[in-house]
């Protein structure tokens, strides 16, 4: 919200500053005009800003540049409003308080006092405000789901806990089940080692032995034997043997 009003006055601020080209005088007049105009399109702009949001959403500005004659006659529409508006306002006030005419009276006058091009700027500068408000969400929102759905359910005792896969140290057979060694401790789940891999980021975790699938971020030393086997000493202090025809996993480590 601080960022749509802070928007919508650096244009208020530009359109006075063009619009004062056009005055007659320095007088109070002239003056109490361009805040009349400067006041109207503060509150038009953020009282339209809910439904510019709307239509950002339904017919946002793509990278082939669809839609961009129909957003561009609604920012003519909604900046021609602005105009009238404030121009109604300019007259009513003007006649009432100072009794005399005012230079923009006629709509040519009134398009350079309240700068069309300067609406038409802020228009799609809070279009565009809120299309990138949007995609970050979109984006976010993108990014928790894959994150839900990357997490492991493993269950102990009779309860269920969701474990991010970072957490996991390594994973062994055990029967016709794997055992999940965590830092939170160790979990059984009935499913095969080869399954259980393919849900898991292949960068990270690295089957070692037919037996074995390991964080690769809990790997301290790699030792090899003669024949092309070895062990593995995690940081955990865990000992695992490595089979010869996974070799190749341990070498992008």
């Amino acid at each position: 919200m601080a960022k749509q009003i802070s928007l919508i006055s650096i244009f208020v601020l530009l359109n006075m500053g063009i619009g004062r080209m056009f005055q007659e005088s320095l007088g109070s007049a002239c003056f109490s005009e361009l805040s009349i105009l400067a006041i109207t399109s503060f509150f038009f702009w953020n009282i339209s800003a809910k439904q510019i949001k709307t239509w950002a959403g339904r017919w946002a500005v793509d990278a082939t540049g669809k839609n961009v004659l129909l957003q561009g006659g609604i920012g003519l529409s909604a900046s021609a409003i602005n105009i009238l508006i404030g121009q109604v306002l300019v007259v009513f006030l003007m006649t009432t308080i100072y009794n005399c005419t005012s230079p923009s009276f006629n709509m040519l006058n009134a398009s350079l006092t309240n700068n069309i091009a300067v609406n038409l700027l802020c228009y799609f500068s809070l279009l565009f405000y809120f299309v990138g408000i949007k995609k970050d969400k979109s984006t976010s929102q993108q990014n928790i789901m894959s994150e839900q759905k990357n997490r492991v359910t493993v269950s102990k005792r009779g309860s269920q806990f969701l474990l991010e896969p970072h957490e996991i140290v390594y994973v062994e057979t055990s029967n016709n089940c794997i055992v999940l060694h965590t830092q939170k401790g160790k979990f059984v789940k009935y499913q095969s080692l080869r399954s259980f891999s393919q849900t898991l980021c292949p960068n990270t975790f690295k089957r070692i032995h037919r037996s074995y699938l390991v964080n690769s971020e809990f790997i301290d030393q790699i030792q090899k034997n003669n024949n092309g086997d070895g062990k593995l000493r995690l940081k955990t202090g865990d000992d695992l043997k490595f089979s010869r025809t996974y070799l190749q996993e341990l070498a992008h480590i």
